[in-house]
Formats: structure tokens, sequence, C-alpha cells
């Protein structure tokens, strides 16, 4: 049954969507440019008016992959002859951030990717992913087999795997990991080795997460119930296998890779933490929609959306309705309601359905409120959706064309991406990582540069000529992580490109202007998982939100801290958090220019 209320319908109509969503047939190619209240700008002394873009002189990044020790690429398998030209072999991975060993630095994980083989090249096998330690100065150790990570239990060899999703899912204080991929999934739990450091164990079975996956791609950990534990939301891709390989091209003549139109969509999964290790799968109980011409998930990202406190989850699919699924779960009961085209955020502004790729969310105008981004296919535009959520209310506004973003044209397939300060400016800048799905395209080429989209004030400027060495580069990317890999708060990128090295790129722009920042790790005294609250830093008598997230970019975990930029701002006027349940706190003694940990319930910055 679609229900809708009024102030939702008076928004379809008002935007022209409602009429894209009943009759598509009368939505013409170019929608009309949303008409939209002013994002109001404060200088560094919390005054209205025209913010400066004081972007540092020089390049924005350095590239330091070659002395880095970061050699993993992930590897699709494409090269077999005669070539299968598989969608398999087009969506690529992701990477993790995660502090696995407790010493403060970043560490790195990549899924391995797989390849062919048997007869005809008809088996589809698992590589063995990277985890690269942290060494401090840009520099990593290879410790994927000190740590356990060669193979998984009893041996067995790794599946083809996508994506990376790092969460402490047992509220031990230790980082475990997820990587999923092609009919399986392995929950890696972080446990003593004995002898003073770390591995991972394979608790898949044990956990039950061992049966029921048929083609696992972005997940997202999320405490969904309000119980402190993380629960897990998984998206499914399409229904592919050699049995179900039409021949496929886009010229008339070119044997190429199959969009997923020609292919089922899949359900997504849910998996309940019941504690102990132990989780249930109850995506159907908990709402989600079956596959058949939905589903097709790519990217996913958790956090508060409606201002209630509790995590919401957005899913962009591919060529399909993106999923908007309001949280509606009581203890011990996961419920969710999904209301992506009623919201606003399952089409773009023609109404229409789009490749999707990658997500993240963050606040535009200084609402308090998380917009929504997502990155699109070729011929389509990248999707800003702005929050107009009151009374716990889900509202959204198709953004990209008021926020210049459309700009940037339609020639990119974007991936992995998310809002980042580059330079501590005080508004969160854009980066997408870029490289087509197809092997042989016809209109632009298959690798293709990153992009750099400059925020002032909630209008973006492309800025990737800027970026440096590595942006001047065509690349076949997939996921991206933005992350602190020296703690020096400025945030670094990690590019998981397929069949070429990673790149890990400095951020060299902070400092060369004298701003200040701040950074947070929002934390609960039980460990448990804090995904749906919400910061606010004041300063200058201007607010600037930052939310606890799950899931985000494409296949990938970022860095969960918090980073906020000041600006020339040399004050912090206070320091508010939001909690998961509803109820806020101010926090004392918080400085400039380093992290502090912010626990509930104490009050006071560590």
């Amino acid at each position: 049954m679609c229900r809708i209320n009024f102030r939702s319908a008076l928004w379809l109509l008002v935007t022209g969507l409602g009429a894209c969503v009943f009759s598509l047939a009368g939505c013409g190619s170019k929608g009309p440019e949303a008409k939209t209240p002013p994002v109001k700008a404060t200088d560094g002394k919390g005054k209205s008016g025209p913010v400066a873009d004081n972007l540092p002189q020089g390049p924005l990044f350095e590239d330091v992959s070659a002395a880095s020790g970061v050699t993993s690429s992930y590897d699709n398998g494409e090269e077999v002859k005669p070539p299968h030209l598989s969608i398999l072999e087009s969506l690529g991975g992701g990477l993790a951030e995660l502090d696995f060993d407790g010493d403060g630095l970043l560490d790195l994980y990549f899924p391995g990717g797989g390849h062919f083989g048997g007869q005809n090249n008809r088996d589809i096998l698992g590589r063995t992913g990277k985890l690269y330690r942290n060494l401090g100065d840009f520099k990593f150790e290879d410790v994927t087999e000190k740590c356990g990570l060669a193979t998984l239990a009893g041996g067995t060899p790794w599946f083809y795997s996508h994506a990376a999703a790092a969460g402490d899912y047992d509220k031990d204080g230790w980082t475990d990991l997820l990587v999923t991929g092609w009919r399986r999934m392995a929950l890696l739990h972080n446990e003593s080795d004995g002898k003073g450091g770390r591995k991972f164990t394979d608790v898949t079975a044990a956990a039950g997460m061992e049966q029921g996956v048929t083609w696992a791609t972005s997940a997202a950990w999320a405490d969904l119930d309000g119980d402190s534990l993380p629960d897990l939301y998984v998206c499914q891709y399409v229904d592919w296998s050699f049995a179900k390989h039409p021949d496929c091209n886009y010229d008339g003549k070119t044997p190429d890779v199959c969009p997923p139109k020609n292919f089922f969509g899949l359900r997504h999964l849910v998996y309940h933490n019941l504690g102990g290790g132990k989780f249930k799968e109850v995506g159907k109980e908990a709402g989600l929609p079956d596959g058949g011409d939905r589903g097709k998930g790519l990217g996913v990202v958790a956090a508060d959306v409606n201002g209630d406190g509790r995590p919401d989850i957005y899913v962009g699919n591919d060529t399909v309705d993106n999923y908007l699924f309001i949280n509606r779960s009581t203890p011990g009961k996961i419920k969710l309601e999904e209301l992506g085209v009623i919201a606003g955020v399952a089409r773009d502004g023609n109404g229409s359905a789009n490749g999707s790729m990658g997500v993240d969310m963050g606040d535009l105008d200084g609402s308090g409120l998380p917009s929504i981004w997502v990155t699109n296919y070729e011929n389509e535009l990248h999707a800003l959706y702005r929050n107009l959520s009151r009374n716990k209310d889900a509202s959204f506004l198709f953004q990209t064309p008021g926020s210049g973003i459309a700009a940037i044209g339609q020639k990119y397939v974007g991936w992995g991406t998310g809002f980042v300060d580059i330079d501590h400016h005080g508004y969160e800048d854009l980066v997408v990582a870029n490289g087509h799905a197809i092997r042989f395209p016809t209109t632009t080429g298959r690798r293709q540069k990153p992009v750099l989209l400059r925020n002032t004030a909630g209008k973006f400027k492309a800025m990737t000529d800027r970026g440096g060495a590595y942006f001047t580069s065509d690349h076949l990317s997939r996921g991206l992580c933005i992350g602190d890999l020296n703690n020096d708060g400025a945030m670094d990128l990690v590019v998981a490109n397929m069949n070429e090295p990673a790149a890990v790129l400095k951020n060299i722009a902070c400092g060369k202007n004298g701003f200040h920042w701040a950074g947070f790790t929002l934390a609960k005294p039980d460990k448990g998982d804090v995904v749906g609250a919400r910061l606010e830093v004041v300063a200058g008598g201007r607010s600037q939100f930052r939310f606890a997230k799950g899931g985000g970019s494409y296949a990938s975990t970022p860095d969960r801290r918090l980073v906020v930029g000041l600006g020339a701002r040399d004050k912090i006027d206070s320091v508010k958090v939001r909690w998961p349940d509803g109820k806020e706190e101010v926090f004392s003694g918080v400085a400039l220019d380093k992290y502090q940990k912010l626990v509930m319930g104490t009050g006071k910055a560590e």
C-alpha cells in the first residue's frame, strides 16, 4: 500500500517529482532547478556575509603510494582468455580503515577480489586480501599472514570478495572485520594472538552468517534496535551466474559487460546482533523488499536522517529506486520502513532511477540534518539531496543543479566518495573516485580522473586540477576512504583501484592557511555502538554538525573520527552531542587542534 502524507504529497507536486512518479512518460530530460532557501554563511567572527574561499596555494594532496609499502591491487580476473565479460568483474572492491592493534594509528585492509579457473575458467575463485599495519609517517607493513588472514577457517581459501566493513560487534574494545563477496561473507574476530599482538579469527559459521548469501556488496554496522550492539545491513546485487550470462554490446558489434537491467535484483540482508557473537538474519521480517525489479544494492550508509536519534539506512541501488529505510525498531525487534520515493531520495530530479554506487551523508546547510550524496553512472547527474525533514518526517529536495555540482558534467562513473573539509575552512568538500563499469565505453574512457569539489557555504565548484599529481591521471577506481593516517588533523585519502595498486594520498593543504580544527571520537562507557549520534560544534557563533555513521563511500569503511574545520576561529564556544537515545549532552574541556574522546555521561572531553 502506498502511503503518502499531506506534506510529502505537497512536496511531490511542488517539485514536479509527483508527476514523474505516477506518470513517467511525461518527464523530460531536464527538470527545473530546485528553488531553495539560501544557505546562510558566516565569517570567522560569526557575522553573516560572503565567505572567502582561502584555498591554499599549491597542490592539496601528495601521492606517497610508492614509498608507503601499500601495494595491494584489486584483481577482478578479467585477464582470462577468451574474456568472460561478466558483470562480476565490474564491481571491484573497497577497503577499511581501522586501528586493529590499538596503537592509535589507522591501519588498512583491502579485499583481494578474485579470478577464474577450472574447466572453461568457469570456477569463481578468490584472492587473499591484504592487511597493512600503520608504522607512522605514511609507512605501512604487510601483516596479512602474521594476523591470520592468509586463509579462512580450517585453511579454506578466500572467496571472490568486494567490501570490508569494520566494527566492534561484540563490544570488547577491538575492531572486527566483515568481508563480503560472491556467495560468501567472512566475519573476522579481532583477538589476542597470545604473543602481545593481535590476530583475526574466522567466526562466520559460529556467528550464523555462513549461509543465505547470494552476492553481497557493501555493508554497514549500526545498532538498529537500541541495545548498544551493532546490527548489520548487507547489500546484495543481482542474480547473475554463468547460467545467466547473456551476450551484450553497446555499439552493435563489440561484446561487453551486460548492464544490471539484464538481471533481477536480490533482497538485501539484515543481521540482528543477539549478543554472545550470534546473529540472526531478519531482513524479511524487518520489512526489506524482495528483489526482482528492486534491490541491486551497491552502496549503503547509516545515520540519523530525521532527527530522532536512531540510525536510518540509505542504499544506492543500481538502475532501480534507491532505498531510504526509516528506523521503526523497538528493543529486540528490527523494523525498517522504506520511504525512498516518498522522501524524494529514490530518484533524480526528473523522476528517473539512476545507476547509483557510492553514498555519504553530511550537513550541507547548518540545519543539523544530514543531506544525502550519491555518485551515479555516466549520462546521469550525481545526486545531492538536501535534507528538509521536520517533526521526525523524512523529506529531501534534489539539490544538484542548485548546488553547482551539475557543472562537472555527466561523463564520470562515480564510485567511492565522501564529504571532507580538505583544508579546515569550515565547510565539507566532496571527493569522488571514478572508473567505468564496462570494458569498452563508447563515449568516454574506461579509466577516469578522480574529482574534487570545493564547498563554499553550500555552493560547490570543481577543483580537481588542484588535487595534485594523482588527480591529473586516469585510474580504474572503486573504493575510497577518507581518514587521518598520521593524526595531524588533515584528512588523507586512500583509493582502492582495480588491476592497479592502491593510492595513498597525503593531505598537504592543512597548515598552509593557519586554520584550526578539532577532532572527536564519540563513545559509550560500555563500548556500545554510537551510529545515529550527532555532534554540534559552535565556534564564532556558527554551528557545524557531524554525524556518527556506519558504512559509507563504496564497499569501504572510512575513519570514524569526526573532524571539524574551524577556519580562522581560535576559540570553540560549545560542544554538544545528541546520543542515539535522544539525550543531549554538553562537553567541556575541548581543545583546539587535537583529537579528544567524548564519552557518554561524562560531560568532559578526554
